[in-house]
């Protein structure tokens, strides 16, 4: 992933200062969307039936760690387009920490949707 968030690079940047960080998140989930989500882009995972889903992270390497399991979404019951993966602190709501564009993702009603093991990157 490549776009860190405003609230996590805050977070970060304060913590470079001297400030507390503040508590992990004890999950991280990943949202699909249509569209960048810093401008009006929509929460496909919300519209074709699916949720946010938990994204299990291998070890970090050279500034970079990718999923460790695949992220199963579950099957689509209608059509959209996937054009972003967004990372959050919760399962609904909460906090956007980064985002990446991603190749035009298209989805059918009754197609399993997921993330390939390995797929998923975050690097700073």
């Amino acid at each position: 992933m490549s776009d860190m968030s405003a609230y996590l690079g805050d977070k970060l940047l304060n913590w470079i200062k001297g400030s507390a960080f503040g508590t992990a998140p004890a999950s991280v989930y990943a949202a699909l969307y249509n569209g960048d989500p810093d401008s009006g882009g929509t929460e496909l995972t919300g519209t074709i039936n699916l949720t946010r889903q938990a994204v299990t992270w291998g070890s970090v390497a050279a500034r970079a760690v990718a999923n460790s399991a695949e992220v199963n979404y579950g099957t689509a019951n209608s059509t959209g387009t996937a054009t972003y993966v967004v990372l959050f602190d919760a399962s609904t709501s909460g906090n956007q920490l980064s985002k990446k564009s991603i190749s035009s993702a298209s989805i059918s009603s009754g197609e399993k949707v997921a993330i390939a093991v390995g797929a998923l990157t975050l690097s700073y």
